[in-house]
């Protein structure tokens, strides 16, 4: 069974350009966590999923990263998947 992702933690994504990078990143809402009135506002994109997050990506260089919204899990570009266990 998959664990649901929460606020906090860290997980992978696949880059959606380019040479399709993994790198790391934070998850910074699922759906426990998302903000019902910024959504409402349009200050926050919805999630659709429970298996769905907003997600700050960590970059090298000087720009450091930047945000995601609504990444959906799998192995796909443009999605977030678990770490996987050293070991």
């Amino acid at each position: 069974m998959l664990r649901i992702p929460a606020t906090g933690d860290i997980v992978r994504y696949r880059g959606k350009l380019g040479l399709h990078a993994v790198r790391a990143a934070i998850v910074t809402a699922d759906v426990t966590t998302l903000d019902p009135e910024g959504v409402k506002v349009g200050a926050v994109p919805a999630l659709d999923d429970s298996l769905h997050v907003h997600l700050w990506v960590f970059t090298p260089g000087q720009l450091g990263g930047f945000h995601e919204y609504n990444v959906p899990y799998g192995a796909d570009p443009g999605t977030w998947h678990w770490p996987v266990a050293a070991g």
